[in-house]
């Protein structure tokens, strides 16, 4: 790749986090010539709050971030150091991998993967302002960016991943410092950029606790929480290809050879154990003691904080009734013997801090490496995005990441690959890849910011989610396939395997349905092997993972995760069904598409309200319509007449020609 600085990129990505790292990845993949810049390029993927990945929700995304070639579930599995698979008492389709992993191993490993990807250049620098150029049509379209080494780089398409470091600003107590991370800088003047270009920006909040000294730690004190014996990985490691777990999957367009990705170790092996403790009254005391020297809570932070992950003062105020709150004691690596107390983030004073870590059981002689902070920064409210995530306001711009309002490593990760698949397919004039709510948590994740936008940092919950059901981890390379086939987004030979498991799967789940037991078997005379299964199912008996497993000879020889989504499919077979029905409904609305040039005030009775923020909004289709606040299924009504109309006279005009 050449270093001219006359290279027309097809895709820039600014910012190596979770989000730039899948964007420049997924972007290359495809064939785009593809520049990474980062203010740093030894904090590429780094962990800037909790060392771990996965959780409700988020574990079924990194599965979908897999599936759709993604890099963060493979990173994880080979840089983990403990997994656990939550909810695992409750169904299939609530259950979510996690894993706690070496925070810098995950660094460098990722850094490794994007140095060794074809068609990707990395380079350090900061993004200071964009460069534009009228579209032609009154607006403006990005035609590339400067940096602050008065370097100009070109490019067709630009993806905006700063994370919280546009005019990132950080507190602990009184004291203030200008960057987006703890010992990091601040953006400073890429904000200017996005205000000249009319895109609106606001404020937000988030804040991590104190890292501690594991020798100064009294872990006897504690409860351990050990990882699972049988871990389940986030990626799809039975339909990868041979050697996948130690090289960079994808060749070049041109079919290079691939090469070593080093800085893994066996998945599961060697777990590091976790610890488990709690604040006391002497905790509480100090905390509220104390609530006026608080960042937050003396005025000093204007933006919004994550109401699904408190600091301690709000724990203290928001739930006062409540004598103690659990605190995990993560450890940050193998090679470190930092750990990270998850539940304890906070913006007091640090002479305050050390008080109140040493209030709780096993940490009475705790020693501080690094305080708690609060940080705010900018972002920008994500109804100016369409589907895709380009911006409404400049054409070829793309966002993803915190810049949307997102919270989370993978909540991030899952934009940055949209971002950069849809970045790159526009240099090529094909038509985004726009994943439904049926299909994706991702689906859910990005038609949730651009339709409804968010007032605080957004977290994805399974609960967010209308068909969940349909999103059990174990399914998404086969719920997603063919998205990955039309977008060429895995290799042809994990397709191949991929689409031969959604066969094996499909083949089995009709057998069961179909073949009773014979002589000798289990169950002779009571139905078929899926009444069984469902019978089963009904009184809690487990399946899998140990347990004594039933079905026909041929069923029994499968792979575990083969039998695992056979039985899924099985035992709510009914549900499924259900969810599809009423899946089939909504696409119908959904397909209704509205031109980008509907003129919404012209629409006569519409209801002020409706109008307005549909006109805010300009949604893509009559379903993305209805899901917006205030919209009611009369205006759509009024809308669909209208589009009608639009349609009709179209085609009298053509005729009349």
């Amino acid at each position: 790749m050449s270093d001219s600085l006359s290279t027309v990129y097809e895709v820039i990505v600014c910012g190596a986090g979770h989000a730039g790292c899948e964007a420049a990845l997924a972007a290359a993949r495809t064939g785009a010539r593809t520049l990474l810049l980062t203010g740093n390029l030894d904090t590429v993927a780094q962990m800037s709050c909790n060392p771990a990945i996965g959780g409700q929700a988020k574990g079924q995304i990194v599965r979908e971030i897999d599936a759709l070639g993604g890099e963060m579930a493979i990173n994880t599995d080979l840089t983990a150091i403990q997994f656990r698979l939550l909810n695992e008492s409750k169904g299939p389709a609530v259950q979510s991998p996690r894993a706690q992993c070496d925070k810098k191993a995950y660094q460098f490993r990722m850094k490794h993967t994007l140095e060794l990807q074809p068609s990707l250049r990395l380079f350090q620098a900061t993004v200071t302002g964009l460069l534009f150029e009228s579209d032609g049509a009154g607006g403006r379209r990005v035609v590339g960016v400067r940096t602050n080494l008065d370097l100009d780089f070109r490019a067709r398409t630009v993806v905006v991943t700063t994370g919280t470091f546009l005019r990132g600003l950080m507190h602990i107590g009184q004291n203030k410092n200008e960057g987006g991370r703890l010992g990091d800088f601040s953006a400073k003047t890429l904000s200017a950029s996005f205000l000249e270009a009319g895109i609106e920006l606001q404020r937000l909040k988030t804040g991590t606790p104190p890292r501690l000294a594991g020798r100064s730690i009294d872990f006897s004190r504690m409860e351990p929480q050990r990882g699972d014996a049988n871990p389940t990985l986030f990626a799809f490691h039975d339909t990868r290809d041979a050697g996948a777990l130690f090289h960079v999957e994808h060749g070049s367009p041109a079919g290079e050879p691939l090469r070593e990705a080093r800085l893994g170790w066996e998945p599961g092996r060697d777990q590091v154990p976790c610890w488990m403790t709690y604040t006391t009254e002497r905790t509480a005391r100090l905390v509220r003691e104390n609530l006026h020297l608080s960042a937050m809570y003396s005025g000093e932070i204007e933006g919004v904080g994550p109401r699904y992950c408190p600091s301690i003062e709000d724990k203290f105020v928001r739930f006062a009734d409540k004598p103690r709150h659990l605190l995990f004691l993560e450890p940050e690596g193998r090679s470190t013997n930092e750990f990270y107390i998850n539940g304890l983030s906070t913006s007091l004073p640090f002479s305050v801090q050390v008080e109140m870590v040493r209030s709780i059981p096993g940490l009475e002689k705790a020693e501080l490496l690094r305080p708690a902070y609060a940080v705010e920064y900018d972002f920008a409210p994500p109804t100016q995005l369409y589907p895709s995530l380009e911006s409404k306001k400049v054409e070829n711009l793309f966002f993803a990441g915190q810049i949307n309002g997102t919270s989370g490593y993978e909540e991030a990760a899952g934009q940055g690959l949209m971002a950069g698949i849809n970045a790159a397919r526009k240099t090529r004039g094909e038509a985004p890849l726009i994943l439904g709510r049926h299909e994706a948590y991702i689906g859910v994740l990005i038609d949730d910011l651009v339709t409804k936008g968010t007032r605080e940092p957004y977290r994805m919950f399974t609960s967010r989610a209308e068909h969940r059901l349909l999103f059990n981890h174990g399914s998404a390379e086969l719920r997603l396939r063919g998205h990955a086939r039309e977008g060429c987004l895995v290799s042809a030979s994990r397709l191949a395997r991929i689409e031969a498991k959604a066969d094996r799967i499909e083949h089995w789940t009709s057998q069961l349905e179909r073949l009773r037991p014979a002589a000798g078997e289990t169950g002779v005379g009571e139905g078929t092997w899926a009444d069984l299964l469902r019978r089963r199912a009904s009184k809690g008996e487990a399946q899998g993972s140990g347990a004594t497993e039933i079905g026909p000879h041929g069923f029994l020889e499968l792979p575990e995760v083969d039998r695992a989504e056979v039985r899924y499919r099985i035992v709510y077979a009914g549900y499924l069904a259900r969810e599809q029905r009423q899946v089939a409904k909504l696409l119908e609305v959904e397909r209704v598409n509205i031109p980008l040039d509907f003129d919404f005030a012209a629409v006569r009775g519409l209801r002020a309200e409706s109008r307005t923020k549909l006109m805010e909004t300009r949604p893509v289709s009559v379903g993305q319509a209805g899901r917006i606040s205030g919209v009611s299924p009369a205006d759509l009504s009024v809308l669909l007449v209208a589009l009608e109309a639009r349609r009709r006279g179209r085609i009298e005009d053509q005729t009349d020609r």
